[in-house]
């Protein structure tokens, strides 16, 4: 039996917790990340629930305390044979990875070295890939440069979003963590390089949430469709006030008179199924909207539109 000391948040952590106790482990301690962070976090996906029906011990050390001298002692008090980790943005330093006499291993949720980072597992569908990817590898002292020991991945759906896809991805990652961890333990798991040649980098943060209407039309239903409900919703202004856009599809045959003379972020037209927005290249029909985080109808945003704001989007 396995000592594991587990580093982990959300749906990832509740996952391992179950695979870990099935494969007969003892999970030693726990580290959940303190707060949402800004995410969607039912009570299903909570580590600290999730820990507390199976009597573990907990630690929420504030992320940035995490390699502090004080809570390393901590860890190394419980002796673990292994650090597991999963979707917890912190670099762990040399020290910490030096505890764990049988190493650490880490969830990413792409496919390594493709987009290292602080990337969440909606990233291979903002970037316009055709599938979800989710790395199992050993840590380094690097950012996320470790030796590859797994990867799965899934096929995004038309009507995915990055939460739906995404649930499905860590799915994806505790299957093969049941796959390989026997391995791990028993010192036979892969240890695969990294290709450095096809390597990237990307940091996600909450600001590019704000439409960006000079973008291409793929590339802002890709950044729509990432983050649509139950996520925080990609948004733009109109006027001075704020409309979410939860759903949109491309314009196939945008009807637009004099389009070289339209402005990026212009509604140029209403259909059946919504407005028709001008986008950098190409044109974007809104389907969902809320405006000032109330429900709006399309045609009930037009009507309003010509009342009391411009029919510009954005800055």
């Amino acid at each position: 039996m396995a000592k594991v000391f587990l580093i982990t948040s959300h749906y990832m952590g509740v996952l391992l917790i179950d695979e870990i106790l099935s494969a007969g482990d003892e999970i030693s301690g726990i580290v959940a990340w303190p707060d949402s962070a800004g995410w969607y976090v039912p009570v299903e996906y909570d580590v600290r629930t999730k820990a507390f029906q199976n009597y573990l011990p907990l630690y929420e050390p504030e992320p940035k305390k995490l390699n502090s001298r004080e809570f390393l002692q901590v860890i190394k008090k419980l002796k673990p044979d292994y650090i597991v980790s999963g979707y917890y943005p912190q670099l762990f330093s040399s020290e910490l990875l030096s505890i764990p006499q049988g190493g650490c291993v880490n969830f990413h949720p792409t496919g390594l070295p493709k987009f290292r980072g602080l990337s969440p597992y909606f990233t291979h569908m903002l970037f316009g890939d055709k599938y979800n990817s989710i790395t199992m590898h050993w840590l380094d002292e690097g950012a996320d440069t470790g030796d590859i020991i797994a990867q799965a991945s899934v096929e995004i759906l038309k009507d995915d979003t990055g939460f739906t896809c995404g649930h499905r991805l860590t799915e994806a990652g505790a299957e093969i963590f049941r796959k390989y961890w026997p391995m791990v333990k028993a010192g036979t798991a892969p240890r695969i390089k990294q290709d450095q040649s096809m390597a990237s980098v990307f940091n996600f943060d909450w600001s590019i949430a704000e439409i960006d209407w000079t973008k291409d039309a793929i590339d802002i239903k890709n950044l729509i469709k990432s983050i649509s409900k139950p996520l925080s919703g990609a948004w733009t202004t109109i006027g001075k006030n704020k409309l979410y856009v939860w759903n949109a599809e491309i314009a196939e045959k945008p009807d637009i008179k004099n389009s070289a003379s339209i402005e990026p972020g212009y509604i140029y037209a209403i259909t059946g199924k919504g407005l028709c927005v001008k986008c950098g290249k190409g044109s974007l029909v809104l389907i969902d909207l809320d405006l000032n985080n109330n429900s709006v109808s399309p045609l009930g945003l037009l009507m309003d539109l010509g009342k009391n704001y411009s029919i510009k989007l954005g800055k």
